[in-house]
């Protein structure tokens, strides 16, 4: 009676392991989420980049949901699975499930439950997703078209679940947009908070320092020498009366402020003074300039 009980589990298995076979070779992509619900943002931890690595693995042709999708699959949503991973409560254990939906939401195969009992939660997740991926390995998974997936193409468009699977993933690549954007927005902030204090604390010495520069050039009995800007592409050159270019000049990007091509040097105008600071090995010396603008 035993051994009859043990063949008919062993048949039964074996029916239902051919079954998900034979639905998943129906399915061409697989199509990996952003995020999970047990994540707090995009691929954290590198969860699902994961995921999609270990699908191609195991053979399939995955896609992340913001990716730009081949032909068919555009026409045809319901040629693609759809991959989710669910976090099972556990005690000191990370417990983790992979499971494909089709373009209804109907789960067509679940992998066995992947464990871990890393503490960490980067290395709990990846173990426990390794884990979990291990009941692909014998699926020996290789798309075969067949005439169910291939005819959903027309019903697709009009399928409310098929429309709403369609919603998720413009939510989810919304989503990552959005924080892409943030993440952006947050660096580019605090380069700019850097720069200003940075530019905060040094300002006022050279302001004091060019300062007692054009007191010394006003008191001095030597007569300034006019100089004359030409323009040119991307800047200036300056040159004295006889037209002997002296300097340079490339537009730094910042108004009134120019790097000297060929010198360790900047020309800038403070109030309505040209100024030119030089860099040496005792610092940096600055010199007044008269210099005329054609």
């Amino acid at each position: 009676m035993k051994s009859i009980l043990t063949i008919c589990i062993f048949v039964l298995l074996c029916n239902v392991k051919g079954f998900s076979q034979e639905n998943l070779n129906a399915y061409k992509y697989v199509i990996v989420p952003n995020s999970y619900s047990f994540l707090n943002g995009a691929d954290q931890y590198q969860v699902n980049s994961l995921t999609k690595f270990l699908f191609e693995k195991y053979g399939f042709t995955a896609l992340f949901a913001e990716d730009d999708y081949p032909d068919d699959l555009t026409n045809n949503r319901c040629l693609g699975l759809f991959a989710d991973v669910e976090k099972l409560s556990a005690f000191l254990k990370t417990k983790l499930q992979v499971h494909l939906k089709d373009c209804n939401n109907k789960i067509v195969y679940s992998s066995v439950v992947g464990e871990s009992r890393e503490k960490e939660y980067e290395k709990a997740y990846h173990f426990a997703l390794r884990d979990a991926f291990n009941s692909f390995q014998t699926l020996n998974y290789n798309y075969q078209p067949n005439t169910t997936t291939t005819k959903l193409t027309d019903t697709t468009p009009s399928s409310p679940v098929s429309a709403e699977a369609q919603e998720e993933i413009e939510r989810l690549q919304k989503e990552v947009e959005a924080l892409k954007g943030s993440k952006l927005r947050e660096e580019e902030a605090l380069r700019k908070a850097e720069k200003q204090k940075q530019l905060k604390d040094v300002q006022p010495e050279v302001a004091q320092k060019v300062e007692k520069v054009i007191k010394a050039d006003a008191k001095s009995n030597e007569t300034v020498q006019t100089l004359f800007a030409n323009p040119v592409e991307n800047g200036y050159t300056i040159t004295d009366a006889s037209t002997k270019m002296l300097y340079h000049l490339v537009f730094s990007g910042k108004e009134d402020v120019y790097i000297v091509k060929g010198q360790d040097a900047i020309m800038y105008k403070m109030n309505t003074t040209w100024i030119i600071a030089t860099a040496n090995d005792s610092g940096v010396s600055m010199k007044t300039l008269n210099v005329k603008f054609n």
